[in-house]
């Protein structure tokens, strides 16, 4: 038997994520770190509400709230001048429990991740770098090497590689990283300012545009603490653009100061860390190679823009954790139904990076573009479509569902979502709609990583007995006009994946063998 079930190369966030929700559901992991902790200058600071939604079934939802700061609003300049202020407050209120974009610096984020971890008994293995790996068929054997040169060993029935941009369990799988390298240079700096000292420092977020650059200014912890994230592009010394394949040379705050000061006054109290970097839009072409697999940044590198790399990749290590432990912990289970089951992470989450690369990849371009259409897009457009349309609740709850991931959904030919028919609003790969009444809240039950079922309306004794005999969790909502609103069908029986997607929609009689056949045609044991 190998020493540990599953190796898990880097401790960012969801490599930590995937430790937690894989130890909870009883696998032993090991996670190594070639570094000697979180990255004190960590670039993403976003905290979607479908991470919130899911941070629930370990109860760190609340933990980040109460650290995290939310954004009441936006605002867009452009060449200095006000031109737009975004409400965000009405955004996502009828959508989920968390209808605001939280802010949270990562290596903040890290630390509460590791501070759960350790609070388990499992400790980030710092300074061990995975060297290479070796999939016998069976299991995976690593060579792994410490800070002071040591090499070791290390058996496992599965390895993960959370290892980032530069991935070596990528390499290992010889998975091609198709996409490209941004001209722009990003630059991201951590300001402190004297209150109100500018309109840039109201507690609100700025998006300033200036010719082809752009800054995003994302207040967290308070009003006056700020993240500044911009692009500037670097010349050569013959003033040409720089080539993306060439190390940019340097650049220090002082040399983008004044690019910022074109947007609006502002007075700096004090930087705290300045930081510049490539940026890339990148898909692996695979995500999985028998037992190995790629999550968030070496599977998928995104831009900045929208904040969505780092929830990507959470969502990525969420989705693989329980099903590795369903493979795990079911020796019963046929190799050919662990097999179907492991295949389905690639599909589901590789589309959903495609479309999340795609999208951000557009929007960075309409950003930094130069040329007449992206000007007056920059100038005229967005500052003032955006807030006309936005008064529009339908347009308001489309723009949060697609920014806060609520959107993804695993619809469609993939073995684990019941064969279905019709255009129903709610489908099995959907995840489960939010609805609260003055009886109670439907996500108040996902707090367990297990199967459950939800009935709306009234439920069947044969239902109860089955849900009884098998050990699956069967909550019961009185029925509600809201429900109803939402999508869902009086009385029918939604299975839930232990991910909170919908697995099954099971109505009419004999609903005990229905369940029966779903579980046992795809080899999962219940």
């Amino acid at each position: 038997m190998p020493e540990t079930e599953v190796l898990i190369a880097g401790a960012g966030p969801s490599g930590l994520v995937l430790a937690l929700w894989l130890h909870v559901q009883g696998v032993k992991i090991r996670i190594i770190d070639q570094a000697e902790g979180p990255a004190p200058n960590s670039r993403a600071l976003a905290v979607h509400a479908r991470i919130l939604e899911l941070y629930r079934q370990l109860d760190l939802a609340d933990e980040l709230i109460e650290c995290g700061y939310q954004l009441p609003a936006t605002n867009v300049w452009v060449n200095g001048s006000h031109r737009a202020h975004i409400n965000l407050r009405q955004f996502g209120t009828e959508l989920t429990p968390y209808p605001y974009l939280l802010t949270f610096p990562q290596d903040e984020h890290e630390h509460v991740l590791e501070k759960r971890l350790n609070s388990f008994g499992i400790f980030v293995e710092r300074k061990k770098k995975l060297q290479k790996f070796v999939d016998n068929g069976s299991s995976i054997t690593a060579t792994l090497e410490s800070a002071n040169g040591d090499e070791s060993t290390c058996e496992a029935a599965y390895i993960v590689g959370c290892d980032g941009a530069h991935s070596v369990v990528r390499h290992g799988i010889e998975a091609k990283y198709e996409g490209d390298t941004y001209v722009p240079l990003f630059y991201i700096a951590d300001i402190v300012a004297e209150k109100y000292s500018s309109p840039l420092f109201n507690g609100e977020a700025h998006l300033t545009f200036v010719d082809e650059t752009f800054n995003l200014i994302l207040p967290y912890v308070e009003e006056r603490h700020v993240r500044l994230i911009g692009t500037t592009i670097p010349k050569t010394a013959g003033n040409q653009q720089t080539d993306t394949s060439e190390p940019h040379h340097e650049v220090t705050f002082e040399d983008v100061l004044p690019e910022i000061k074109k947007t609006t006054k502002i007075e700096i109290q004090k930087v705290n860390w300045f930081s510049t970097y490539r940026s890339h839009h990148r898909v692996a072409e695979k995500f999985r190679s028998n037992r190995a697999f790629l999550v968030g940044d070496a599977a998928h590198i995104h831009s900045p823009v929208g904040g969505q790399g780092m929830n990507t990749g959470i969502m990525d290590a969420i989705n693989l954790a329980w099903k590795l432990a369903t493979a795990i912990k079911q020796p019963s289970m046929t190799e050919e139904a662990k097999n179907a089951l492991l295949d389905t992470y690639e599909p589901e989450r590789r589309s959903f990076a495609l479309d999340v690369v795609g999208a951000t990849d557009h929007g960075f371009t309409i950003l930094t573009s130069p040329g007449f259409f992206p000007h007056i897009l920059r100038a005229w457009v967005i500052p003032y479509l955006i807030p006309i349309v936005t008064r529009f609740q339908a347009v308001r709850s489309q723009i949060f569902r697609r920014g806060s991931q609520l959107v993804c959904s695993y619809r469609g030919n993939n073995m684990l979502n019941q064969t279905t028919q019709g255009s129903e609003t709610v489908q099995p790969g959907d995840r489960l709609p939010w609805v609260t009444t003055e009886q109670s809240d439907n996500f108040s039950t996902l707090h367990d990583i297990c199967w459950q079922i939800h009935v709306y309306g009234d439920s069947r004794t044969e239902l109860e007995e089955w849900c009884k005999t098998k050990h699956i969790q069967l909550n019961i909502f009185e029925w509600n006009d809201k429900h109803g609103n939402n999508g869902f069908k009086k009385g029918a029986a939604y299975l839930l994946r232990p991910d909170q997607y919908i697995a099954g929609i099971f109505e009419g009689n004999d609903l005990g063998s229905q369940l029966d056949e779903y579980f046992s045609t795809r080899g999962l044991l219940c």
